[in-house]
């Protein structure tokens, strides 16, 4: 077999095979990817894209399995094995994946190469921007001092983003302080200041498929719970004067912070019936 590694520079070669929303990732630090191709036509067989996590703990160092694709589920043996080496250099100790989309003969092919499979309720959650605006907390508006993010040039913007890393142990990425500020969704995205100094920031991505993703939430300072009020209700209605009603948006319930809003703003919204698999990688 022969096996490829994928970078940001040739993802597009693969673009038929990955999800947009995935294959955009191939720029950040942490995504890595590898290609199974035919060694006589050249086709391609098998690939995966993964994210490694706790990457400063060399310890725990796990990775989080973000995209498969096998044209035959007995592709995915010596992809898994070209993963595992790649894997071990890395220093990962678990591998773990969600995936809402799993063909039962591709989970019997993951069971045979290690992992343990379970059947859960999926940690998104798909909401609307109409859902939004349902809400009560989207009937008045914001405050003229919850800003866009526009108006932060990158200084204090990443000031701000390291003065809230300081103070939060569990941010959703990893990679945030990298980040380039215009990965945000400007106009939705917002921040509040308190004594010149950014105390609070809610980030969305708007990924190429056109659905918006919450990335951080979160406020610091005497007034954090007020802050955090007024930046989800300037978000709502700023996206709600952009985007049609119809727009998707994905919640990443990664913590019970996180579970516990959502479950307060969305107590009907379920998330879809999913696969989880793990395994060890550290011999």
């Amino acid at each position: 077999m022969d096996i490829r590694a994928i970078f940001e520079d040739n993802i597009d070669e693969y673009s038929d095979y990955v999800d947009g929303d995935v294959a955009e990732n191939m720029s950040r630090l942490r995504y890595r990817g590898i290609a199974v191709h035919d060694p006589d036509g050249d086709d391609l067989l098998s690939l995966l894209i993964w994210e490694l996590k706790s990457v400063e703990d060399r310890k725990n160092t796990e990775s989080e399995l973000k995209w498969i694709y096998a044209a035959d589920p007995s592709f995915l043996s010596p992809l898994l094995k070209g993963y595992h080496k790649e894997a071990v250099n890395d220093e990962v100790e678990k591998t773990f994946f969600e995936s809402t989309s799993l063909e039962k003969e591709k989970e019997a092919a993951l069971e045979e190469c290690g992992f343990t499979l379970e059947s859960v309720e999926s940690k998104d959650i798909t909401v609307t921007i109409d859902d939004c605006k349902a809400l009560a907390i989207a009937r008045k508006n914001a405050p003229p001092y919850v800003q866009s993010i526009i108006f932060l040039d990158y200084q204090e913007f990443y000031q701000g983003i390291m003065n809230i890393l300081f103070k939060y142990d569990n941010p959703s990425q990893e990679d945030l302080a990298y980040l380039p500020k215009e990965w945000y969704e400007q106009s939705v995205s917002c921040f509040t200041k308190t004594d010149g100094k950014v105390t609070g920031l809610l980030l969305v991505h708007a990924c190429p498929s056109g659905v918006l993703i919450p990335i951080l939430y979160f406020a610091v300072g005497a007034d954090y719970r007020k802050n955090l009020l007024e930046m989800l209700r300037f978000s709502i209605g700023r996206a709600a004067e952009i985007y049609p009603g119809n727009t998707l948006i994905r919640i990443h319930r990664r913590n019970s912070v996180v579970r516990d809003l959502s479950g307060k703003l969305f107590p009907d919204k379920k998330g879809e019936p999913a696969v989880v698999g793990e395994r060890a990688e550290k011999e």
